[in-house]
C-alpha cells in the first residue's frame, strides 16, 4: 500500500512538472507572438484576436490567477483540460475557418456554429471568473439575460425579441461581438506593453523604482509614505492593476512605515491610494490609455500628454496630504543609513531609464506605440545579464527572463479575459440599443444640467467599478456616460478622462474597495479607518475630473497662459483642501480654521476670477496667521 501511494505521488509530480514545462513553453510562445505580431506579423483582425484568446485560454485553464501549476486533484484537473481543449478548439476553428466566416455576414450556417458561439461565451465568463472576482462575469451574464428576455420589459427599455441563434451569430461571427474592438486593443496594443512592464520590473527596473523613490523622498518629513507614493506612481503606471501595485510596492513600503512608528491604518491608506493613482500616471496608465486612444481615435501619445497634469496633481495631493499629516503627528524621515547614495541610485536606475528612453525615442519619432514597445522590450534583454551593481552575471539572466515571460503572460491572459467579457457587454449594449436609452434617460433626469449629469455618471462609474478591474469599469461606464458628456459639447478627451478617473475610484471607495482591503491585510489594520484615511488622501481624484471638465487647461487645451493659470489654481485648491482635511497648515488647526481653509480651497476650484481671488486671499491670511 505504501508503495502504491509513493507511486501515485511520483505520477502526480511528473504530471505537474510536465504541465509546468508546457506552461513555460506556451508563455514563451505567447510573448514572442505578442511582441512580433504588431510590428512584423500582420494578420486579419479576427485571426489575431482568436489566436490571442487561444493563448489566454491555455494559460488561464492551466495555471489560473497565480500563474503556477497547482495540484487541484484529478477530477478538477481533467475538468480544466476539457475546458482548455474546448476553448482552444473553438478559437482555432475561428482562426482556420476565417475566410469562410467573413463570407457568412454574421449568419450561422448550422447548429454547430450556434453551439460553439454559446460555449465560447461561457468559457470567456469562466476564464474571467478565475482570473478576477466574479463581478464582471456576473454583469456580463446580466446583460446577456437582458438581450434574451428584454422584450418582456415594458416601455423604452424593452427591445424586439431576439432568438438564441441570432444572438450567438452576432457574438461569435462578427467583429461587433466577441471579436470586437476591445479584444483587438488587448491583442494589438495592451499585451505588448504588459510584457514590456514585466521585462522592465524583472530585469532590474523594479529595484530601480524603489531606490530612486527612497533617495528622492526618504529623508523628508513623512519620507517613508512619500517613498510609497513615488514608487507606486512609477510601478503603477506600467502594472495596470491597483491590487498588483499594492502587493508589489506595499511589501516594501508598508513594513517600512510601520517600523518607523506610522499607524497601520495610515500606512495601508497611503499604499492603497498611491497604487490606485498609478493607473492614471503616463506613460502607460495601465491599459486605459490605449483603450481611450482607440475609442476616441486620438494618438496614444496625445492621450498620455493630456493626462500628465491631472496625474501629477493627484500625486501632489497625496504627497501634500502625507506632509501635513506627518507634521501633525511628528513623523520623521528615514535614517541616513537607509538612504542610498546618488551613485548607487543612478546605477540601478538605468535598468528602467534605458527601456523608458527607448520607448520615448520611438514615440517622439512618430512610430506606433507597439513598435516603440517592441524595441523597449528588446532593450531590457541585455540588462538581464547584469546585477544591480552592473556586474556581469550571465547565470542569473535566464531566471530573470523566465520570470518576466511568466508574469507577463499571466497578466496578458488576465487582460484578455477582462476585455473579452467587457466586449460581450458592449456588444449587447450596441445590439439592443441600450446605450442610447440610458443616455436619453440621464439627459432627461438631469434636465440638461451638466453638473447633475457629471454627478450621475461619476456615481455610475464608481458603482460599475466595484469589484471590476479599472479597464473594464471604464469601458462599460464610458459607453453609457461618454455620449452624454459629448452632447454637452465637452471635448472627447475630457469626457473620457472624467469617466476614467471615477472608474478607478472604486479601489478606494467603500463599501467595496479592493486596494484598501489588500493594503489593510498587509498592514494588519482596521479597514474602515484605512478607508477613511484613503478618502482623505485621494480626494483630488474626486475633484480633479470636475476641474478639468469645466477648465480644459489642465488637459493642456487652451493658451499657455490659461494652462499655467489652471495649474496654479488647482494646486492651491488642493493644498488648502488637504490642509483642511488633515487639520494642519503651518501648525495644527481647530474646527473653525479647518472650515475656513476648506472654504478657501473650494473657492479656488470654481472657474470664477473674483471667487478665486477671494479664496487665495483667505488662504494666505490663514497661512500668515
Amino acid at each position: 500500500m505504501r508503495n502504491f501511494f509513493k507511486s501515485e505521488e511520483r505520477i502526480n509530480k511528473s504530471v505537474t512538472n510536465f504541465f509546468q514545462k508546457t506552461l513555460l513553453v506556451i508563455s514563451v510562445l505567447f510573448a514572442v507572438f505578442q511582441l512580433i505580431l504588431p510590428v512584423y506579423g500582420f494578420l486579419p483582425v479576427i485571426r489575431t484576436r482568436a489566436l490571442h484568446l487561444t493563448f489566454a485560454f491555455i494559460i488561464i485553464f492551466l495555471a489560473g490567477k497565480k500563474g503556477e501549476i497547482e495540484d487541484r486533484g484529478t477530477v478538477k484537473r481533467i475538468l480544466d483540460l476539457l475546458l482548455l481543449i474546448t476553448g482552444v478548439g473553438i478559437t482555432l476553428y475561428v482562426f482556420i475557418e476565417y475566410p469562410r466566416i467573413i463570407e457568412q455576414y454574421g449568419v450561422a450556417t448550422g447548429t454547430g456554429q450556434i453551439v460553439m458561439g454559446l460555449v465560447l461565451v461561457l468559457l470567456i465568463l469562466e476564464a474571467a471568473r478565475r482570473m478576477i472576482k466574479p463581478a464582471l462575469p456576473a454583469i456580463a451574464l446580466l446583460f446577456l439575460l437582458y438581450a434574451v428576455f428584454g422584450h418582456l420589459i415594458p416601455g423604452k427599455f424593452g427591445h424586439p425579441q431576439y432568438d438564441i441563434s441570432t444572438l450567438s451569430s452576432m457574438l461569435f461571427l462578427t467583429t461587433g461581438g466577441i471579436w470586437g474592438l476591445l479584444l483587438g486593443v488587448s491583442a494589438d496594443v495592451i499585451a505588448i506593453f504588459v510584457f514590456l512592464g514585466a521585462f522592465i520590473v524583472n530585469t532590474g527596473g523594479g529595484t530601480g523604482f524603489m531606490k530612486l523613490s527612497v533617495k528622492v523622498a526618504g529623508k523628508y518629513v513623512g519620507g517613508p509614505a512619500k517613498v510609497s507614493t513615488i514608487s507606486s506612481a512609477l510601478f503603477g503606471s506600467i502594472s495596470g492593476s491597483a491590487s498588483a501595485n499594492v502587493a508589489t510596492t506595499g511589501s516594501f513600503t508598508i513594513p517600512m512605515m510601520k517600523r518607523l512608528g506610522y499607524k497601520p491604518e495610515l500606512a495601508a491608506a497611503v499604499e492603497a491610494v498611491a497604487s490606485t493613482g498609478g493607473q492614471i500616471m503616463p506613460p502607460i496608465m495601465g491599459a486605459g490609455a490605449f483603450v481611450m486612444a482607440e475609442l476616441i481615435e486620438t494618438p496614444y501619445l496625445d492621450i498620455a500628454l493630456r493626462a500628465l497634469l491631472p496625474a501629477l496633481l493627484y500625486f501632489f495631493a497625496v504627497g501634500i496630504g502625507i506632509h501635513f499629516y506627518a507634521k501633525r503627528e511628528g513623523y520623521v524621515g528615514l535614517p541616513p543609513n537607509e538612504i542610498p547614495g546618488w551613485r548607487e541610485t543612478v546605477k540601478v536606475s538605468w535598468f528602467f531609464i534605458v527601456p523608458f528612453g527607448v520607448l520615448a525615442f520611438f514615440l517622439f519619432k512618430s512610430y506606433t506605440p507597439q513598435y516603440a514597445a517592441f524595441w523597449a522590450t528588446i532593450s531590457t534583454i541585455p540588462l538581464a545579464l547584469f546585477s544591480e551593481d552592473w556586474k556581469l552575471e550571465t547565470g542569473m539572466a535566464l531566471g530573470k527572463l523566465k520570470k518576466a515571460v511568466s508574469s507577463g503572460a499571466k497578466q496578458a491572459a488576465l487582460i484578455a479575459s477582462i476585455t473579452a467579457s467587457a466586449q460581450i457587454i458592449i456588444a449587447v449594449i450596441a445590439f439592443t440599443g441600450l446605450g442610447v436609452k440610458i443616455t436619453s434617460s440621464i439627459l432627461s433626469v438631469s434636465e440638461g444640467n451638466l453638473f447633475i449629469s457629471l454627478v450621475l455618471i461619476g456615481v455610475t462609474s464608481i458603482i460599475l467599478g466595484m469589484e471590476v478591474p479599472t479597464t473594464a469599469a471604464y469601458i462599460v461606464a464610458v459607453v453609457v456616460g461618454g455620449p452624454v458628456l459629448v452632447k454637452f459639447g465637452l471635448p472627447p478627451i475630457a469626457a473620457h478622462m472624467f469617466v476614467f478617473y471615477y472608474a478607478i475610484l472604486s479601489a478606494v471607495t467603500p463599501p467595496v474597495c479592493g486596494a484598501v482591503f489588500i493594503a489593510s491585510g498587509m498592514a494588519e489594520s482596521n479597514w474602515v479607518v484605512t478607508a477613511k484615511n484613503a478618502l482623505k488622501l485621494s480626494f483630488a481624484a474626486f475633484i480633479l475630473p470636475f476641474i478639468f471638465v469645466y477648465d480644459n487647461g489642465l488637459l493642456i487645451i487652451g493658451t499657455p497662459l490659461e494652462v499655467v493659470f489652471s495649474i496654479i489654481r488647482a494646486g492651491l485648491a488642493i493644498t488648502f483642501i488637504s490642509a483642511g482635511f488633515m487639520g494642519y497648515f503651518r501648525k495644527e488647526m481647530g474646527a473653525f480654521k479647518r472650515g475656513l481653509i476648506l472654504t478657501a480651497g473650494f473657492l479656488l476650484i470654481l472657474k470664477m476670477l473674483p471667487l478665486n481671488i477671494a479664496g487665495f486671499i483667505l488662504g494666505v491670511i490663514l497661512f500668515l496667521v
